[in-house]
C-alpha cells in the first residue's frame, strides 16, 4: 500500500493532458485503485509491489466484477483507471477493452446503457434520507443545507456549491444560474416543502450575496470551486454515501428529485414500478419533457438515465390498475398494525380519500396515513402536504410495499 500511495502521490494529481487534476479526480484514482488491489488480495493474489500487476490480474478483476453483476459502465470506468495506472508504471497497452478481456461473454451484455435499470435514489436503496441529512448537519451545517437543496430542487454537485440562495429565489421558482454546460434553468416550486427548504437555507446563509458552498477553507483562506467540490465529495464519504459502501452516490438525490417530480406530474416512473401504458403516449411524453426541463435537459430521452425507460409499448393499462395495486398492498398490512391518525393530519387524509373514491378505491384514514408516510419519506419528511392529484404517489407507495415484501404485482385483467 505504501508503494501504491507513492505512485498516486507522483501521478494522481495530474490529468492525462498534464494539467492539475481536481480533488474529485485525484480521490477517484485513490478509491478505485485501492479497491482493485484489495480485491486482488481477496482473490488470492499477493502483490507485494503494485507495479507487478499483469494481464492475469486484470482479467481476474474483470471476471470478479462480471460475476458480481457490476454494471458495464462501472466496469469500464474502473478499467479506465487501471489503464491509466498501468501507463504510469510503464505498461502502456497492457489493459485491453472489457470485450477483449472477457471474449466468452456476449458483447451485448457488456454494452454500456445510460438507462437506469433500477432506482438510483437514496430512499429506494434503503437509505433514511432524513437521518443522513441530520448526520450531515452534525458534520457540517453547510453540507446539510446542500443535501436539502439537492433533494428539493435536483441540483448537481457544482450547482449546489455555487448557488446563491437569495439571488436564485424568484418567488415561484429557483433560478439555477451556474448550471452544467452553461444552460441556466428554472426549477418551479411546486410544493410547500420546497418553499420551506429554500426559506430555511436563506435563513442560514445570512449574507444576501453569499454562496451555499464554502466561502473559506478549513485554514481560513478563500475557497475555490475546486475546493468546495472536493470538500463536498469528502463530506459525502464521511456520512457513508459512496458507490462502494451503499451502491449510491450524492447524485442519487438528483435521481430522487426526478422521481418525485414525476409523481407530482402524476406519472409513476419505471424505477418505481410505472408502466408505459399508464396514460396516452403523447401525454406521457409531455410529462417527461416537463421533468427533463426541471433537470436542465432539453431531450426527454435523458429522463431514462434518472428513472428508467418506458420502452416502446403503447398498450394502455386497464382502468382499474391503480385500484388493484393499492388494494392488494393494503391486504398485506394488518389493521392492528396501523397507527392512529393525529387530528392535524385528518384534513390531508380526507383529501386523499376523496380523490381515491373517484377511482372506486375504498380506503380508511389509517391506511391513507401509512401510504402517505411512505411517500413523504421520499422528501425526507415524516409528512408532506398533499397537492392536487395524489393517486400516483399513493400507488407508488403501494408498489414499494410489494417490492419490500417481494410480493408479485397483481394481474391486471
Amino acid at each position: 500500500m505504501q508503494i501504491l500511495n507513492s505512485i498516486l502521490a507522483e501521478h494522481g494529481t495530474k490529468r492525462v493532458n498534464g494539467k492539475v487534476a481536481s480533488d474529485s479526480t485525484s480521490s477517484g484514482y485513490t478509491d478505485v485503485l485501492t479497491k482493485c488491489f484489495r480485491q486482488l488480495l481477496e482473490l488470492g493474489f499477493k502483490l507485494q509491489d503494485p507495479r507487478n500487476i499483469g494481464e492475469k490480474h486484470i482479467e481476474a478483476l474483470c471476471r470478479k466484477w462480471y460475476a458480481a453483476g457490476i454494471a458495464p459502465g462501472t466496469m469500464k470506468s474502473e478499467l479506465s483507471r487501471l489503464r491509466i495506472f498501468c501507463g504510469w508504471i510503464g505498461k502502456n497497452g497492457m489493459v485491453r477493452s472489457l470485450e477483449e478481456i472477457l471474449p466468452d461473454v456476449d458483447a451485448a451484455k457488456l454494452k454500456v446503457s445510460r438507462v437506469a435499470k433500477r432506482s438510483k435514489s437514496w430512499s429506494e436503496n434503503g437509505i433514511d434520507v432524513a437521518a443522513k441529512i441530520a448526520e450531515a448537519d452534525e458534520l457540517d451545517w453547510r453540507f446539510g443545507l446542500m443535501l436539502r437543496m439537492s433533494l428539493a430542487f435536483g441540483l448537481r454537485r457544482k450547482e449546489v456549491v455555487q448557488l446563491k440562495p437569495w439571488k436564485s429565489d424568484k418567488d415561484d421558482k429557483l433560478a439555477v444560474y451556474e448550471a452544467k454546460n452553461g444552460r441556466p434553468r428554472d426549477v418551479y416550486i411546486d410544493t410547500l416543502e420546497q418553499r420551506v427548504v429554500l426559506d430555511y437555507v436563506k435563513s442560514k446563509i445570512v449574507r444576501k450575496a453569499g454562496y451555499l458552498g464554502w466561502e473559506t477553507t478549513e485554514r481560513g483562506i478563500p475557497a475555490t470551486l475546486e475546493y468546495s467540490v472536493g470538500r463536498y465529495n469528502r463530506s459525502m464519504a464521511k456520512i457513508g454515501i459512496t458507490k462502494s459502501e451503499v451502491d449510491v452516490s450524492g447524485h442519487g438525490l438528483r435521481a430522487q428529485f426526478a422521481e418525485n417530480a414525476a409523481l407530482i406530474a402524476q406519472m409513476i416512473p419505471p424505477t418505481l414500478g410505472g408502466t408505459a401504458g399508464q396514460m396516452d403516449r403523447g401525454d406521457l411524453n409531455v410529462k417527461r419533457a416537463q421533468v427533463s426541463e426541471l433537470l436542465g435537459h432539453s431531450r426527454i430521452s435523458i429522463t431514462a438515465a434518472y428513472y428508467g425507460s418506458f420502452g416502446r409499448e403503447t398498450t394502455q393499462d386497464e382502468v382499474n390498475r391503480c385500484k388493484k395495486n393499492i388494494e392488494k398492498a393494503l391486504q398485506q398490512c394488518p389493521p392492528e398494525n396501523l397507527k392512529p391518525v393525529p387530528v392535524d393530519r385528518l384534513p390531508d387524509c380526507t383529501k386523499i380519500i376523496t380523490e381515491l373514491a373517484a377511482l372506486e378505491i375504498v380506503i380508511n384514514v389509517r391506511e391513507v396515513q401509512m401510504l402517505w408516510e411512505i411517500h413523504s419519506q421520499r422528501h425526507a419528511l415524516a409528512w408532506t402536504k398533499p397537492v392536487d392529484g395524489n393517486a400516483e404517489a399513493i400507488e407508488a407507495a403501494a408498489l414499494r410495499i410489494f417490492k419490500q415484501q417481494q410480493i408479485p404485482l397483481p394481474d391486471i385483467d
